[in-house]
């Protein structure tokens, strides 16, 4: 499940994932994302992933098409983004992904660093 939260500012996108995450969380999580990448405005993204049962093949194949198919936007558009989860592998998995990404900000916190990323994100 991709829960969206609401951190009390127009300028950052932030969802929870946790428990099984399939094809059609995340499809709306980026019915949630497309309108904010067809704006005009640039944002962040903040991202919660507690344990997680498993996130499915096909829905990590799916977030990948949308992130190809509206990289330019991804690009131009995000500013930063903070993943918070104390799954040491998920750290390092983001910080990979996003070394080859450069323009967007990125940057690991564990839970108890959760005030400090959502400070640091919003920044």
């Amino acid at each position: 499940m991709i829960q969206q939260l609401d951190l009390g500012n127009k300028n950052l996108l932030a969802f929870r994932a946790e428990g099984e995450i399939t094809v059609q969380d995340m499809k709306a999580s980026q019915e949630v994302i497309k309108p904010e990448l067809e704006s005009d405005a640039t944002f962040s993204l903040y991202i919660e992933m507690p344990a997680t049962a498993g996130i499915a093949p096909a829905a990590i194949q799916e977030r990948l098409r949308f992130i190809l198919s509206n990289f330019g936007e991804v690009l131009q558009k995000v500013n930063r983004m903070a993943l918070v989860t104390d799954k040491n592998w998920l750290q390092h998995l983001a910080t990979g992904v996003f070394a080859v990404v450069p323009a967007i900000e990125q940057r690991s916190f564990a839970f108890e660093e959760t005030e400090e990323a959502r400070k640091w994100v919003a920044g």
